[in-house]
């Protein structure tokens, strides 16, 4: 028997507390690096070998400094990269040692003092590199996510400056968080930190996608209520299987825990997962949204994880969509693209085998290890999204301006087509800002000033009325006028043209 629609609609809602709030109430779980990866990355060093007065250099990617020698979530003032030096100054409680900051180039916030863990000192430097990357500079690709209209764009730069145009390589759909000032999502400039396959958080609420030790998922095409079901739970106090999807990337600086992710479902599913965030029942009961993290299906997962190593930049901004070129000349000749893949059972909970099936053949994976094939339409041409002022977004079935900003509290354009940012500022008055705090935005995302552009185009219903128009239309047609913005000034704000 089918799942009825008001079923269907409470049960979507439960996936708003599968991101960011769960893992913000156990962010201990890893609480020296904040990664189960990293957290395994100790010194062959024990804690009573480390000296007062003695260097010692960082051996895990990423090892939180705090303010005070305690575990909890407001203490924490960053995070030092591997091989970074520190001098340690003075013996603490438990494993906490006192450290002066020698050599790093880390985003860590001023303190009169600095403890962290001794278990991840060393003296003598580590030989494996942890993943590089610069809060000054693009990666070679890039992500970009607008919040305002979700959608999720990865971009090849276009130089090695990157004071050129970008290549956009794939756009999809996303869900955004859930309209609460406690999980709202968090725009801002940040890397990729760590990729995880079948992840699960830290309290186990939402256990893995995948697990040889875990019953099996349902199928494909299943009805959604299944995937709430006793029979695919590994243990009692488990709410939804899966909910993290195939691949997850945990990014950073202060990014409020908000990763992104799949979903329930398999590939097969597309985006059924994610069109249904937008549906009318998923809405009336609740927000079927995460606690901030961006949620997209299960393919389009797979195929960024193929993209995006670790150490790539994320771009999360809330902004109107327009093109640098609205004829999309470059992109006007590409042959439709299509990648195929096979999902395997090698990694879990770690950053594992990737998809890419020419990848897994040469591997020579046994296929008793696949678990589900197929090939993924990559949506290559961008498409610019009107940005609607105060409009639903998915209570209307529909992308854009979830949070329901006014045109006045955005500024500038994102130039879709060249993945660059025109006068652009994140509207700190309404939203949350996190990442890095000394670089805003890495070199080459910004266009000139003096770039020419083309606004996504208005639907007419939301245009405005002159004053002659404005006696003859009705009163409906009246509340929806102006709520587009076809110009900007020369500052990025807007304007209404010839009224």
């Amino acid at each position: 028997m089918k799942t009825s629609k008001a079923v269907y609609g409470l049960l979507l809602a439960s996936l708003i507390s599968a991101c960011g709030k769960q893992d913000i109430e156990n962010a201990d779980t890893f609480y020296n690096t904040g990664s189960p990866i990293f957290e395994m990355q100790t010194s062959y060093l024990n804690v009573e070998d480390i000296k007062v007065g003695n260097e010692y250099f960082v051996t895990a990617s990423a090892l939180r400094v705090r303010a005070t020698p305690e575990i909890n979530n407001v203490n924490i003032l960053g995070e030092l990269k591997r091989n970074e030096k520190v001098l340690v100054i003075e013996q603490a409680e438990g494993q906490f040692v006192k450290i002066e900051i020698l050599n790093s180039d880390s985003d860590i916030d001023e303190s009169e003092s600095y403890y962290t863990s001794a278990a991840y000192l060393s003296d003598k430097k580590s030989a494996i590199k942890s993943p590089t990357y610069s809060e000054n500079k693009l990666s070679e690709y890039f992500m970009v996510q607008n919040m305002a209209t979700e959608k999720i764009r990865v971009y090849k730069r276009g130089c090695e400056s990157g004071d050129c145009a970008h290549t956009l390589l794939m756009e999809t759909d996303a869900a955004v968080g859930e309209d609460d000032k406690r999980t709202i999502s968090v725009l801002g400039h940040f890397h990729i930190k760590s990729w995880h396959k079948f992840y699960q958080d830290g309290a186990g609420h939402y256990p893995s996608w995948y697990d040889p030790n875990y019953p099996a998922v349902p199928r494909p095409g299943a009805d959604p209520m299944d995937w709430f079901d006793s029979d695919v739970m590994p243990y009692s106090d488990a709410s939804m299987r899966g909910a993290f999807g195939w691949y997850t990337a945990k990014v950073g600086p202060d990014a409020a825990y908000q990763w992104t992710h799949g979903t329930i479902g398999w590939g097969s599913d597309k985006k059924t997962y994610i069109e249904a965030t937008r549906g009318f029942w998923a809405n009336l009961f609740a927000d079927p949204r995460s606690s901030g993290c961006t949620r997209t299906d299960n393919e389009s997962i797979a195929y960024i994880r193929q993209l995006l190593p670790v150490g790539s930049t994320l771009i999360k901004v809330y902004a109107r969509e327009g093109y640098a070129d609205p004829s999309l000349s470059k992109y006007q000749n590409l042959e439709e693209k299509t990648w195929e893949y096979i999902l395997t059972k090698n990694g879990v909970r770690r950053d594992g085998q990737l998809s890419d099936k020419e990848m897994v053949l040469q591997s020579r994976t046994p296929a008793s290890d696949y678990i589900e094939e197929g090939r993924y339409k990559v949506d290559q041409i961008p498409t610019a999204e009107a940005f609607i002022a105060t409009s639903t977004g998915a209570r209307t079935s529909k992308n854009g301006n979830y949070y329901k900003l006014k045109q006045e509290d955005v500024t500038g354009v994102y130039l879709v087509d060249e993945g660059r940012l025109l006068k652009y500022k994140h509207p700190t008055k309404k939203l949350r800002v996190g990442g890095y705090k000394t670089v805003k935005f890495p070199k080459g995302i910004m266009a000139p000033d003096s770039q020419a552009y083309t606004m996504a185009e208005c639907p007419a219903k939301y245009l405005p009325l002159n004053k002659q128009d404005y006696r003859r239309v009705d009163s409906r047609r009246k509340r929806l006028a102006g709520r587009c913005a076809p110009f900007l000034d020369r500052n990025g704000n807007f304007f209404y043209k010839g009224r």
